[in-house]
């Protein structure tokens, strides 16, 4: 007797439930409430089962609104439970506002966790689960999440939290499953570390993203990674390796056919923009919805004498952008530091003349918060040789170093300080790109010291700033940095700041 099953697969959402950008309005073809009507129509002819690979709790200005003023059931349960979501395995920014709001997720979800790497004062966030499809395929599941997160994530939002290492929890739980089953489905929420035709490293060899070596154990026929934002269905060896594009661009859609103990699999990634958008999605976000569009209207404050509208992100990192001024300026104030670092994100926006809450969310996308740390003049150089990565030259031009960009897009792993002026020779050889580094006119010297604000994620060492890790932290300011700007926008409603421009970046 043929058996058929249909896995419909996301992750790294990012609280996108609706089509349109915060930003501006215009139709972006993504988010769950498209990936509804997909689902829905699936279910009309074949059995489906519907995972959700983590990182869904941060990353849309719905879900910032959302998490500062939280209602039960949470928001994000409401969808996934919708859309039919059987079992779910957690990201990293799922922490990202702490526990309470990350144990009210779980407890409204209806699908259970899945995420067995991670323990919260001994007890793990899930457990592995055996699928019994309508027509009887067993379908094994095993869940893990990257332990890097204590590298990002602020410490009181994980205290009494173990995270432990993906590839053992996988191998025993392999021992046990995988001979009660007709299909092995691993859901890894981390990346591939290798090219996987080749197995040739793709980026430093942290153990962030352990996928290629997961794909190593035998008995898995399905791994879902994600966490680098990639959009991909490959082979590992005999393991089908899938990752999803963020923001719920896409989904992947696994179908099962089990003859006679033969196992066939099929797989493709599809486009949410192939689906209209469901109704009772729209009508179950519609309050929050609406009240979240009241609240990114809301102006902050005034901004004149300077463009801080981001036109061509590649210029506004080699030649710093007044946008970059106006946030270390911000950071400075809050901080009372001597230096200051920021980085523009992926795909910064910046700041019109009247600044609204829009404006802000969408120009600083994450839930950052600050931290000083006292640095010395041999930290502060080793730092900005790490930024100084970030370039390189091709046919005597700078260019982007092709590294940020794949196989994970990671412009947010390049800082411009302020408070100081430096030199980036970039046809230097690398480690030894800084030049003429001066703090108040004078050279700095290796034995100087600093005080130098940067956001939490920096501060753990995020993007492999190993150097400032145990540097001495003076202070930690545990506000958003959303929150931050807001205030200052407000304590300062007409601002016409200065404009720097402290970095040469040459060759």
């Amino acid at each position: 007797m043929k058996k058929n099953l249909m896995i419909c697969i996301t992750t790294d959402v990012h609280g996108t439930l609706q089509t349109r950008s915060y930003a501006n309005g215009s139709d972006k073809a993504q988010g769950l409430s498209r990936y509804l009507t997909a689902t829905r129509f699936f279910r009309q002819s074949v059995d489906v089962l519907c995972l959700d690979n983590g990182d869904i709790l941060q990353g849309s200005p719905l879900l910032t609104y959302f998490q500062n003023k939280p209602r039960v059931p949470h928001l994000l349960s409401q969808a996934l439970n919708l859309i039919g979501v059987d079992y779910f395995n957690l990201g990293n920014h799922d922490f990202n506002y702490g526990k309470p709001i990350l144990k009210q997720f779980l407890s409204d979800l209806k699908a259970p966790c899945l995420t067995q790497n991670i323990t919260l004062d001994g007890q793990t966030f899930g457990h592995s689960h055996i699928y019994v499809s309508k027509q009887g395929i067993r379908v094994g599941l095993i869940g893990v999440c990257t332990d890097y997160i204590p590298h990002w994530e602020k410490a009181s939002h994980i205290e009494g939290m173990s995270f432990l290492e993906p590839i053992e929890i996988v191998q025993n739980e392999l021992i046990t499953l995988k001979p009660q089953v007709d299909l092995m489905i691993v859901m890894y929420h981390g990346g591939l570390e290798r090219d996987p035709l080749s197995g040739k490293p793709t980026e430093p060899l942290t153990r962030e993203n352990v996928g290629y070596e997961l794909a190593q154990l035998k008995g898995i026929d399905l791994l879902i990674t994600g966490h680098q934002h990639r959009s991909f269905i490959t082979k590992i060896n005999d393991t089908l390796a899938t990752q999803c594009a963020s923001n719920a661009q896409e989904f992947a859609k696994i179908e099962i056919t089990l003859e006679n103990d033969q196992l066939e699999i099929k797989s493709q990634l599809i486009k949410m923009k192939e689906f209209p958008e469901d109704q009772d999605m729209l009508n179950l976000i519609k309050p929050w919805e609406d009240e979240t569009q009241v609240w990114l209207d809301q102006v902050v404050g005034r901004l004149s004498g300077h463009d801080y509208l981001i036109r061509d992100p590649f210029d506004a990192r080699l030649h710093k952008h007044p946008l970059v001024s106006l946030i270390n300026t911000i950071q400075l104030d809050v901080s009372k530091a001597q230096l200051s670092g920021v980085s523009l994100f992926n795909d910064p926006t910046g700041f019109k003349p009247m600044i609204t809450y829009r404006d802000i969310v969408s120009t600083y996308v994450y839930p950052n918060t600050l931290v000083v740390k006292e640095i010395t003049g041999t930290v502060l150089k080793a730092y900005l040789e790490k930024c100084a990565e970030y370039f390189m030259v091709k046919d005597g031009s700078i260019i982007v170093n092709p590294e940020y960009d794949e196989p994970k897009a990671q412009h947010f792993n390049y800082d411009m300080v302020d408070g100081i002026e430096y030199t980036l020779n970039i046809s230097h050889p690398i480690g030894q790109r800084v030049m003429d580094c001066m703090y108040l006119g004078k050279p700095v010297l290796e034995d100087d010291v600093f005080s130098l604000v940067i956001n939490n994620y920096r501060a753990n060492g995020g993007g492999n700033f190993d150097m400032i890790v145990n540097c001495q932290t003076l202070s930690e300011i545990n506000i958003d940095m959303t929150d931050i700007m807001a205030a200052f926008f407000e304590a300062h409603p007409d601002l016409h700041p200065s404009h720097i421009n402290n970095i040469l970046i040459t060759m």
